[in-house]
């Protein structure tokens, strides 16, 4: 048994080693420990490979070998350095092997620049946002879709998932090999929450113990080592995803089965024990507080092992506060780490003997890719991986042709496809097996087999129209370059991709350069089937939107005839809504090429001209329904919004029964570029409601001229300054426009106080103050709730706030006052200035080779394409701005750390030994 010691965390001195056990009297204890390799540091993981390990460590993939059968390493290789070393815990980790014979590296989040020393003449590479994959055998490396914190997994099929501290298990669904192939459409996500996250995850625990994040009760807060159990010692496990969490003292376990109509949808059985869901159970959890479950693998016995780390303190140094640094226990248990083998109780084991395979001849290592168990099919798959013996070739073909195990012969396909020695018979043969598994790693293996035969053409076609949606959307990416787009098979997609989030999402990447035609070809078909349902027009949305860039002038009117028929479908409110966000998509997009879709309108037949305008009346009426719903008002608002009539918008600014529509009719009049109207709107800045006004100087910011009009407002002091909260005016001084800089930072020097020190020692005095949370609530709602989130007040935009247990108040003073001084990086404020003038801010959330995702204030979302920005800049400083002083004196901020510090005590549920200040 392979293990690794990461006894050196959190001090990195240089003492992690990597050990070979074994259990020579086959008693069933590894009684005989060999150090392999040692005085390494902060190792996090291996990957067997030929005559010895690859291992991730101290920024590095090292390869150690054993060249003379002693069980310890005579060399050391290091074959890729550069991964990122600023954090204990996030850093590069589980190699794994893969079906493609690549090993897969999790990023640990913090990236790096990767230089290939095998490959010395190769570039590096930016492993920002990505995961990290590299062939053993030829050394040529590149980044994979990601990216995974500390655990990464497959499935029987090759399928990868990963994991972070808030998302147990997350399925990668796009590879970044397709978004190279396809860059011009931009991707929601690559990734799947196979399991609830964040918030909406639920565990267990049988413990309470403090950490950094245990107040997200009853949630993932340490998500790790996220594994797929494919052992055959416990039947009710297969297949069900498995995710330590070490602060909760438990592991978790979940079966999940996405449904054969479409593969984005998963259907969620929660808690699952001893083969039933069970709600509020955990499949293991323990009393003792110690229990560190980190990581876990399917033995050769079939059974469940867990690696416990077993420490007292888990938490990552950086986060624990000042007063707890010094703790005498922060290393307590470092030489108790241990390994768990769950089995039934029952069982009956295998002799010892068999477990081992490395004599195992050619052609029995290839029977063995039908074992029930998965350790002995992954790793009779790396023993021939490793040999590539000429041999096995027929072997391998029999089991294709024959085996009656669907996995197998997956096994066999990727095998003989990794070598080169996979015949186009094979590749027939498994495209028509009765297993979708097969079908979709057909389409995959004939990517590179592809010669554009009528044979291969219709191959295609068959695997597009599949029955099964797993099938379909690999096609559609496997196949989307290389079938013509005008064909009756392609265009016939569209009824069956609208039903499928992630079919869409690949549909749009491979039509991407021939839209126009395509969603033409589509609508005609949707003219006489319609959009029956929400999640159609949700993804009819996307399609159409993106389409309408690039109609032609002949096929924009098939667009409207399409919109002019959406009545006759929206008699039900939840279609009526994707109706409308579908016919909005169009139409935005002919608004952002300043197509004149209006006089076209005109241009339609008489009835259907008639029927556009009973939509637009629709909508008007669905806005003043006092029974319609707000998703329906809202969406109704919008297609409006598009006729550019800003004075109708502005009507409904004066109407009070229209407030709570306020923030979303000042987002939609982005558009409008008379500075007559924005005159008159900003005039109205005073009467408007807090959130209001924030909107107003979002879209404000939007624009120079605009973000000037504001400027001279602050300048005349018919607004006043402190009317604009701190970040807002962070985003005018960090304005490329230098003059717009300039005359922000004149303003904010009336009202910032650049001594940072000086102002924590004058708020110092604040601790002393009787506080009183509940006032520091109302606080905490008007300064803080863009950002943070307390219970159920606030955005979850910047790091999470209220777990502050362990925090002491001179700890919270100093970081509301002095934000910048500890960023943790994937909070850091980024400003996209794109090819049309717009300035985009935000933190960056998700990373492609094509694209990247901006969060902002109040948990807007927006993705942006590589090739529409022209500039990224990090302002090297938290999206916390400086200056909340001069919004919060000093009883305020007591109030509000004693809200943040005492907020789970305020419904007096909780007995404290001093009661606080009501």
């Amino acid at each position: 048994m392979w293990v690794v010691e990461m006894n050196d965390y959190p001090s990195g001195n240089g003492v992690s080693r990597v050990k070979l056990l074994e259990d020579l009297d086959s008693d069933g204890t590894f009684e005989t420990a060999h150090v392999f390799a040692d005085n390494l540091v902060f190792a996090t993981g291996l990957q067997p490979w030929k005559d010895g390990v690859v291992v991730t460590l101290a920024g590095q993939v090292v390869y150690f070998k054993d060249t003379d059968g002693d069980h310890k390493a005579d060399t050391r290789e290091v074959w890729y350095a550069g991964f990122a070393q600023d954090n204990q815990q996030l850093r590069a980790n589980h190699p794994r092997l893969g079906i493609d014979q690549r090993i897969y590296v999790a990023n640990g989040l913090r990236g790096g620049i990767v230089q290939n020393l095998r490959l010395p003449d190769s570039k590096p590479l930016n492993i920002s946002g990505m995961d990290f994959m590299f062939d053993p055998e030829t050394g040529d490396c590149e980044t994979v879709s990601g990216n995974g914190q500390y655990g990464l997994t497959f499935d029987d099929i090759g399928n990868r998932y990963v994991c972070s501290n808030r998302n147990p298990a997350m399925r990668i669904m796009i590879e970044d090999r397709y978004l190279k192939r396809y860059p011009s459409v931009p991707v929601l996500s690559v990734k799947k929450d196979v399991v609830k996250a964040g918030q909406e995850s639920a565990i267990y625990p049988l413990t309470r113990f403090w950490t950094t994040s245990n107040l997200h009760e009853g949630q993932f807060t340490a998500a790790c080592g996220v594994m797929v159990y494919r052992g055959h010692q416990l039947p009710w496990l297969k297949d069900a995803i498995l995710t330590c969490d070490p602060t909760g003292n438990l592991i978790h376990a979940e079966k999940v089965q996405s449904t054969s109509t479409d593969n984005s949808r998963y259907n969620y059985y929660g808690p699952y024990y001893y083969g039933t869901p069970t709600p509020e159970r955990e499949f293991l959890a323990s009393r003792d507080h110690w229990f560190r479950a980190v990581s876990m693998r399917t033995g050769p016995d079939g059974c469940l092992y867990i690696v416990d780390m077993h420490r007292a303190v888990i938490e990552h140094p950086q986060w624990v506060p000042e007063e707890l640094k010094d703790r005498k226990d922060a290393r307590s248990g470092d030489d108790k780490g241990r390994i768990y083998r769950l089995k039934p109780a029952n069982a009956r084991l295998e002799p010892k003997w068999n477990w081992s395979i490395a004599n195992q001849s050619t052609e029995e290592l290839v029977l063995l890719l039908e074992h029930q168990n998965s350790w002995q099919r992954d790793t009779a798959f790396r023993l021939l991986a490793e040999q590539r013996s000429d041999e096995a070739i027929g072997f391998l073909g029999r089991l294709l042709n024959y085996s009656r195990q669907p996995v197998a012969r997956v096994l066999a396909l990727r095998l003989l496809h990794g070598w080169d020695k996979l015949e186009d018979a094979q590749i027939m043969t498994a495209a028509s097996h009765y297993d979708r598994r097969l079908r979709v790693h057909a389409c995959i293996v004939l990517e590179d087999h592809w010669s554009n035969t009528p044979q291969q053409q219709t191959l295609a076609r068959k695997l597009l129209t599949d029955r099964e949606s797993a099938v379909r959307f690999q096609a559609i990416l496997s196949f989307g370059d290389k079938i013509k787009h005008d064909s009756p098979t392609w265009n016939g997609l569209v009824r069956t991709v609208i039903k499928d989030e992630y079919t869409t999402q690949a549909f749009l990447m491979a039509s991407a350069n021939d839209l126009g035609n395509v969603a033409t070809a589509a609508l005609k078909n949707l003219l006489s089937t319609g959009v029956t349902t929400v999640e159609q027009a949700e993804n009819i949305y996307r399609l159409y939107g993106l389409a309408a860039r690039s109609m032609t002038p002949e096929q924009q009117p098939i667009a409207l005839r399409w919109i002019a028929e959406l009545p006759k479908w929206a008699n039900q409110e939840a279609v009526a809504i994707g109706d409308v966000r579908a016919a909005r998509a169009i139409l935005e997009s002919f608004n952002a090429k300043q197509i004149d879709w209006r006089s076209q309108v005109e241009s339609l037949p008489e009835q259907q001209k008639i029927s556009f305008s009973v939509l637009l009346m629709l909508a008007r009426q669905w806005i003043n329904d006092v029974e319609a719903s707000e998703p329906l008002k809202r969406e109704a608002l919008q297609l409006l919004a598009l006729g550019k009539d800003a004075e109708f918008l502005l009507t409904l600014l004066n109407k009070p029964a229209f407030a709570h529509y306020h923030v979303d009719i000042l987002g939609l009049l982005h558009f409008e570029k008379d500075a007559g109207v924005w005159a008159d709107i900003i005039s109205r800045f005073p009467s408007m409601a807090p959130a209001v006004k924030r909107a107003l100087v979002d879209v404000v910011l939007r624009d120079i001229t605009r973000t000037a009009m504001l400027l001279t407002e602050l300048e005349m002091k018919t607004i006043s300054v402190n009317e604009i909260d701190v970040t807002r005016m962070n985003r005018m001084t960090g304005s490329p426009n230098a003059e717009i800089a300039k005359r922000s930072k004149a303003l904010q020097t009336t009202t910032v106080n650049a001594d940072r020190a000086a102002v924590l020692e004058d708020y110092k005095a604040v601790l002393e103050l009787n506080a009183f949370p509940r006032e520091g609530e109302k606080v905490f709602r008007q300064n803080c709730a863009t950002c943070h989130r307390i219970g159920k007040i606030g955005n979850q935009v910047a790091p999470d706030i209220s777990d502050s247990r362990t925090r002491q108040p001179l700890q919270l003073l100093t970081d509301i006052l002095q934000p910048n001084k500890a960023i943790d990086n994937n909070y850091m404020h980024y400003s996209v200035l794109t090819n049309e003038g717009q300035i985009l801010d935000g933190i960056i959330t998700e990373e492609t080779s094509s694209q990247i995702t901006l969060m902002q204030p109040e948990r807007k979302i927006i993705a942006v394409l590589r090739t529409e920005i022209d500039e990224i800049q990090s302002r090297g400083v938290s999206l916390m701005p400086e200056g909340l002083e001069k919004k919060i004196n000093h009883q305020q901020m007591a109030d509000l750390i004693s809200f943040i510090k005492n907020w789970r005590y305020l419904d007096g549920r909780t007995p404290l030994a001093k009661p606080i200040n009501e």
